[in-house]
């Protein structure tokens, strides 16, 4: 059995899905530009996707390590909370903020 041991320091990513009515969007996008540049100026990535299916649903994710943690940041948390504020949704809203840890890479299998 391959087993997955939790690192004591793993990669985090952190998943938010909005809703962002068509007529919203410019505004989002500037809220999201906030967040997204004070991420990456944390060392942390930051990417937001629209919804092929359900074009008001937008995901947001963020990834870090133990060296770019972004959840104790001043200015993400910062960005978080009027991203929350100006679309109606108390921070944190329910079910649509999620928290993941990495896996690691399982050894390669010898043939």
């Amino acid at each position: 059995m391959v087993g997955f041991p939790m690192e004591t320091k793993p990669r985090r990513l952190v998943s938010i899905r909005r809703h962002v009515p068509a007529d919203r969007i410019p505004e989002y996008a500037e809220l999201y530009a906030a967040l997204h540049h004070a991420a990456v100026a944390r060392g942390a990535h930051a990417w937001a996707f629209a919804s092929a299916d359900h074009r008001d649903t937008y995901l947001e994710f963020l990834e870090f390590g133990a060296d770019s943690d972004v959840r104790s940041d001043e200015a993400v948390v910062a960005a978080i909370q009027a991203l929350h504020e100006k679309f109606g949704e108390p921070y944190p809203p329910p079910r649509t903020l999620e928290e993941w840890v990495a896996l690691p890479t399982p050894p390669a299998l010898e043939q």
